[in-house]
């Protein structure tokens, strides 16, 4: 019987976790890059920043946005007298924040924007700077104006599709036991580089596993059948949830 297999479709250095434990269980664990982020120039967004009032809630929903978004404008996020409240989607980007020195870091229990929209809805009204790419939209700013917060919504880095899916890859999509989609984003991109028929076939067959509740959805609507959403993105629960799911699915 041949090693069970898992693809993940993520931007690179997601999940940096998972590898060696992956491989010490026998999962061949093969990794396509889903997009590729683009920091957009601080130039044009900074001077909005500068002009709103500081704000007390900074909203980071990504890695990449961490590096295209914090760190050009660390002196207006981080003043002397105080730091605003950073709220992390998922637990690496909540790691990338501490590495770059951010002390106030929050995350919600699940994983997604969604799920850090639910956590603010529940406290006072806020001043939150939104830090995202082009691709993830402005859903989650409009859904914390509904709730009453005053919302500076600024897009700092735009996500592009890698080129064309090699011949090993797609073997690997075909064969994975389990593919893992992180974003929305990462599902659209896979669609494009792999073609109408191809997609199609994989959503009647493959096993998805899939981060938070946008991902789910944007799966349900793209036509998945079997969708999986991991309940955190730690390392070692991550892997041991991936792991449960591959017994399931060779079983």
């Amino acid at each position: 019987m041949t090693a069970p297999s898992v693809v993940l479709l993520a931007a690179p250095g997601t999940l940096p976790g998972i590898d060696r434990s992956l491989r010490r269980a026998g999962v061949r664990l093969v990794r396509i890059e889903s997009v590729v982020p683009r920091p957009v120039d601080p130039r044009t967004w900074r001077p909005r920043l500068a002009r709103a009032p500081a704000p007390d809630t900074v909203v980071v929903t990504s890695r990449a946005a961490v590096g295209a978004g914090v760190r050009p404008a660390r002196r207006v996020l981080i003043p002397p007298t105080g730091s605003p409240e950073f709220w992390a989607a998922g637990p690496g980007t909540a790691a990338a924040l501490r590495r770059d020195g951010v002390d106030r870091v929050r995350r919600p229990r699940a994983v997604g924007a969604a799920a850090v929209a639910r956590s603010l809805a529940r406290g006072p009204r806020r001043r939150v700077v939104y830090l995202r790419s082009d691709a993830a939209g402005p859903e989650l700013a409009r859904l914390l104006r509904r709730r009453g917060h005053r919302v500076l919504d600024l897009v700092v880095y735009r996500l592009e599709a890698p080129s064309r899916l090699t011949g090993p890859a797609r073997h690997a999509l075909a064969a994975a036991d389990l593919v893992v989609v992180t974003s929305p984003s990462g599902l659209a991109s896979l669609r494009r580089r792999v073609g109408r028929p191809t997609f199609v076939r994989l959503a009647r067959t493959a096993r998805l596993v899939v981060l938070g509740d946008r991902s789910r959805r944007a799966a349900r609507i793209h036509g998945f059948r079997h969708i999986a959403v991991a309940p955190s993105t730690v390392g070692q629960r991550f892997t041991r949830y991936l792991l449960r799911e591959l017994r399931d699915a060779r079983a």
